[in-house]
């Protein structure tokens, strides 16, 4: 590690506190926050080679933040782009009892809400086969991952809604 790569670490952390206020306010929360800072300081951290061509530190350290925030947002979005939207699904399960349409409308909320709970990828992959047809193939090729991992995300979706309705029943 060269010296100025170690300097730019002990100026991360002897403005730690400023960086992780500047994040906070870019990504809304401290929590976020100081995984963005932590996310810049690796990115710096890994640029040794670079590190002698930096003419002003801080400010490079502080774009490092922004940028770091910038990623960190796109990526809550890329995932909140695939969430289940109870409003999408408030039309479904609509008969002539209006007993039966709020029970449809409770379980499906329901049912959003427990896929919410799973990871991305699992979430993904379920949503692409039970709602929208996709095969497994045709998944695999989308999440960049193996017919047999799209197998084992729409199976544990499968379990974790199955095992959580099956408590909401008991209640």
């Amino acid at each position: 590690m060269s010296a100025l790569n170690l300097w730019l670490g002990d100026l991360f952390r002897l403005h730690h506190d400023d960086f992780v206020r500047y994040a906070s306010r870019l990504v809304g929360g401290r929590d976020s926050g100081e995984e963005v800072v932590q996310n810049a300081y690796l990115r710096v951290a890994g640029r040794s080679s670079q590190a002698a061509a930096i003419e002003h530190p801080k400010a490079y350290l502080i774009t490092a933040t922004r940028n770091a925030a910038v990623d960190h947002i796109l990526r809550q979005q890329a995932e909140w782009s695939r969430r289940v939207d109870i409003e999408d699904v408030a039309a479904v399960g609509i008969s002539e009892d209006p007993t039966t349409t709020l029970d449809h409308r409770h379980r499906i909320a329901r049912l959003a809400v427990l896929l919410n709970e799973l990871p991305t990828a699992c979430r993904e992959a379920f949503i692409m086969n039970k709602v929208e047809g996709r095969t497994h193939r045709e998944i695999a090729k989308h999440l960049g991952v193996s017919v047999s991992m799209v197998e084992k995300h729409i199976i544990r979706a499968l379990f974790h809604c199955r095992d959580l309705m099956r408590d909401d029943r008991r209640i």
